[in-house]
């Protein structure tokens, strides 16, 4: 049975009756194709991508460029990876240090949909309106993979606000962002795997964060010292 979802994608409301869906523009944004759940990655450099740590799944392929798989463009990338680095102190009593980097076996070709993303280098302030960006599913598309990039605008909450929620009572030093949106798609946190800020890559999704109105993510601006250490070109 194909599920489908109702929600706010890049200011226009889509419902089960719309005959087209757009793909936003986000060519920094990766699939991490594995024999398990869905995941999304972002592209930092040319042979690096950024990833939640739970993404860390056997037969792990990255595919970069146009997804649509009756489509072909030109832009298709898929790129093995040759060394995979969860951040060191990752475990499930530390959510907000779910994040990997992924070295690809060759670089990244850069074209109109494959382009990498600055990190954020400070942190946001609550109530800034940010753009979360991930994949979906189009409505003629009953597999198990994503095949569009899709966009939706939400604002970041206040650490106090996020605590005496459900899913954040639980995270600290994290991202809180809360966007209107409902999902019955089983795989819906994919949809809204990352935060942009100001251009820059704020937030990435902690697993199993999905629930009512509210997202968690890890907070990029922490780890960039770990980040450019491990990504130095040598």
């Amino acid at each position: 049975m194909k599920l489908i979802f109702l929600g706010l994608l890049a200011g226009t409301f889509f419902s089960a009756n719309s005959l087209v869906q757009k793909e936003d523009p986000a060519p920094y944004l990766v699939y991490l194709k594995s024999n398990f759940n869905p995941c999304v990655g972002v592209l930092i450099k040319k042979d690096w991508v950024l990833a939640p740590a739970h993404c860390y799944l056997p037969n792990l392929r990255v595919y970069l460029g146009n997804l649509k798989s009756r489509v072909r463009d030109g832009t298709e990338q898929i790129i093995s990876p040759v060394q995979i680095v969860r951040y060191w102190n990752y475990n499930h009593t530390n959510p907000q240090d779910d994040l990997m980097l992924i070295k690809l076996a060759k670089p990244a070709i850069f074209n109109q949909k494959v382009q990498p993303l600055a990190l954020a280098t400070s942190n946001v302030r609550p109530g800034t309106v940010c753009l979360l960006s991930g994949l979906d599913w189009s409505y003629d598309n009953s597999g198990r993979h994503p095949d569009l990039r899709q966009n939706l605008e939400a604002p970041v909450m206040t650490d106090k606000d996020c605590q005496k929620t459900d899913q954040g009572k639980s995270h600290r030093n994290s991202l809180c962002m809360k966007f209107v949106k409902a999902f019955t798609r089983i795989f819906g946190e994919v949809a809204v795997a990352t935060v942009i800020c100001k251009n820059k890559l704020q937030g990435i999704e902690v697993g199993h964060f999905m629930g009512s109105d509210v997202g968690i993510y890890t907070n990029i601006y922490t780890y960039v010292p770990w980040i450019q250490r491990v990504t130095k070109d040598k």
